[in-house]
């Protein structure tokens, strides 16, 4: 869809405005060039702000009134995804949005003859979907929790269909079972280390088929797959894997509310750091457990405060940090929002990286969009064919 080498060249030299992140830099490098577009961002109302955001066209336009290079986005435009089918039946067993996803992920599939294996089956959904679609085909799943195994195969065996799953730990090769020539490899979100763990593993096994959605790219090493991304003008460790995600559904508007304290408590709990010591600069903190923001905004603070082993005293105005926090929090979103155009970008980087490392293993490989991004934001899918060496 994209060729790697005219979109490298694009985010390597547009990097001054998708690099620097203003949650980590109070002074951008382009706000001491620009300080014209530093001050029409923070100075946008919050519906000015929520109608850029959510409009990637808009927002380009705007932005290029101070940034004329912001045109050559346009350029990557993405053809209309497939959309699920009027009369798509959801099965009771699976959540709706996923079960649409994998519908998608099928209808995009034509599955060479031999056995179908899913990489980090969880509860074997996708594979349950394929065999209905192939009914004489065998299926294997392969799960590193022996519960979902045993759930999956309960499931779908008494169907009639072929579905053997096997609990093991993709990541140990000791543990893998023995993989076929004449597999299809099938991965529907694959994270980070584990799709980068199945594209290594492609050019060893050597299946006749490979067809992976990836996903969470922040969670696998941060480096190029492939000879062509060694070789790239944008470094890998560059590459702002955590930017690449950015985006969420709209259905999942519990996690974006979750999102939005956490930046808040971490910037205002900064701003606290930051006068405290006297460092004006910034402190990464370690993830912190889910439960963590259901407390309060002292609790999260005094568990940052341990993690950097600063001691706070004994009399502190929460509300008034938090205030800070909460009012930097909307002035860094406003900021961030010419570094957003390139998320998606990014992502194409990526996923043209693992494409190339298959085709430099003699695959025959396409991408293409198998979903709409109402479905999921991560709807980039790679085909691959093995061809001769």
């Amino acid at each position: 869809m994209f060729d790697f080498d005219p979109l490298d060249h694009l985010l390597a030299r547009h990097l001054p405005w998708w690099g620097p992140a203003p949650f980590r830099d109070r002074n951008l490098p382009w706000m001491q060039t620009r300080p014209a577009l530093a001050a029409a961002l923070t100075d946008l109302s919050a519906t000015d702000y929520r109608e850029l955001r959510a409009n990637d066209g808009e927002a380009r336009r705007w932005l290029a009134d101070w940034i004329p290079e912001m045109r050559e986005l346009d350029a990557y435009q993405e053809p209309e995804p497939p959309t699920v089918a009027p009369d798509f039946a959801e099965p009771a067993h699976v959540p709706g949005r996923k079960a649409r996803q994998v519908s998608c992920f099928c209808n995009a599939l034509a599955p060479a003859s031999g056995r179908l294996v899913e990489w980090c089956a969880g509860q074997g959904w996708l594979l349950e979907e394929m065999l209905r679609r192939h009914p004489t085909r065998a299926g294997l799943g392969l799960e590193w929790q022996a519960r979902l195994c045993q759930k999956a195969e309960a499931r779908i065996r008494p169907q009639g269909l072929d579905a053997h799953f096997v609990h093991c730990d993709v990541m140990d090769p000791a543990q893998l079972p023995h993989l076929h020539q004449d597999d299809t490899l099938l991965a529907l979100h694959a994270c980070g280390h584990l799709h980068q763990r199945l594209i290594a593993l492609v050019d060893v096994i050597r299946p006749q088929s490979l067809h992976l959605s990836p996903c969470c790219y922040h969670l696998g090493q941060p480096v190029a797959l492939s000879r062509t991304g060694q070789q790239a003008r944008l470094p890998a460790d560059q590459v702002d894997r955590h930017l690449a995600v950015q985006d969420i559904t709209t259905g999942h508007s519990n996690r974006s509310r979750r999102n939005e304290k956490a930046s808040a408590w971490r910037l205002g709990y900064d701003a606290l750091r930051r006068t405290l010591l006297g460092d004006d600069r910034y402190r990464s903190l370690k993830s912190m457990p889910g439960r963590v923001w259901q407390g309060s905004f002292e609790e999260f603070a005094g568990l940052a405060a341990e993690h950097h082993q600063l001691a706070l005293p004994a009399a502190v105005d929460w509300d008034h940090w938090l205030a800070i926090g909460e009012a930097e929090h909307q002035r860094i979103r406003r900021l961030e929002l010419p570094r957003r155009q390139y998320r998606r970008l990014l992502e194409w980087w990526l996923v043209l990286d693992a494409a190339q490392a298959l085709a430099e293993q003699s695959y025959q490989v396409t991408t293409s969009l198998f979903c709409p991004g109402e479905l999921t934001p991560r709807n980039l899918i790679i085909h691959a064919r093995r061809g001769t060496r």
